[in-house]
């Protein structure tokens, strides 16, 4: 009897990216044994006409594109000796014009028996962009402000991390779209390499206390109150209560003033 595995699973990607799985068949009896193996795929998605992939990942291996209006198959063959087995690496491609929420399940047909073996589901991806340090908030503007203009409504957000110098990052449906709407932005130099997950980033999601930022000794600037303007040095933190106390560099009379952490800018130099 043929027996066959397969280590696909469940997963969201974003669009035309590739999904790796191995097809393990194994031949348990005495005799060689013949044969192929059917997978296709069962397509939902907003438009009917968009092409999905099934790859075999090997020289010369097979690709097959599939949508609900072609309901093409990849067969794939083996030829097993005795108490033997073979592992096929294969693919799922996902399209370049997906839409959220379109999804694949990957179908197995081994001697006229169909399997479901696992989902795939079409979600945004997060990209980093380089750009000019110190323009980052500028440059993230340009980029929303053009794609709003020109209805670019595949890009959903922008992040610009105060703490991360140099780089932003868009979350998009179609990468490669947003590639060619970064080329007329200036300040955006280029997309870095692959995608970001989530769980990588969610640290510049969560506000932070202002204090957390500040230390004594730290030299700042205020920036509201009747001292607005003023430049003043960090004597104490509170972080208890989110306050600092300070020392107006310009007052004749060192007199300590307490004030919320969020109502300075740090300024570029410490003693």
């Amino acid at each position: 009897m043929v027996k066959w595995t397969s280590d696909g699973k469940d997963s969201d990607v974003g669009t035309n990216k590739k999904v790796l799985f191995n097809l393990t068949i194994e031949n348990d009896e005495s005799t060689e044994k013949e044969g192929f193996i059917e997978l296709s795929l069962d397509i939902h998605e907003q438009k009917e006409e968009i092409e999905w992939f099934l790859i075999e990942e090997q020289k010369r291996g097979k690709q097959v594109a599939i949508s609900p209006k072609n309901q093409d198959l990849l067969k794939v063959q083996y030829k097993l000796k005795p108490k033997s087995s073979v592992i096929h690496p294969l693919s799922v491609e996902t399209p370049k014009g997906g839409e959220i929420g379109d999804y694949s399940k990957v179908v197995l047909k081994s001697e006229g028996i169909p399997t479901n073996l696992f989902s795939i589901k079409v979600k945004q991806t997060i990209i980093v962009v380089k750009t000019t340090i110190g323009q980052e908030v500028k440059i993230a503007r340009d980029i929303g402000l053009k794609a709003k203009i020109e209805n670019h409504d595949y890009l959903f957000s922008i992040l610009v991390p105060p703490e991360v110098k140099g780089y932003i990052f868009i979350e998009t449906l179609y990468p490669d779209r947003t590639m060619g709407l970064l080329r007329t932005v200036r300040g955006a130099r280029n997309m870095i390499a692959g995608e970001v997950q989530l769980p990588e980033i969610e640290n510049y999601l969560v506000s932070k206390p202002a204090v957390e930022s500040l230390g004594v000794g730290n030299f700042v600037e205020v920036t509201e109150g009747p001292f607005k303007g003023e430049k003043a040095r960090i004597t104490h933190v509170d972080a208890q209560k989110d306050e600092i106390t300070l020392e107006l560099q310009n007052a004749i009379v060192p007199i300590p003033l307490t004030v919320k952490a969020d109502s300075v800018k740090l300024l570029e130099k410490e003693v």
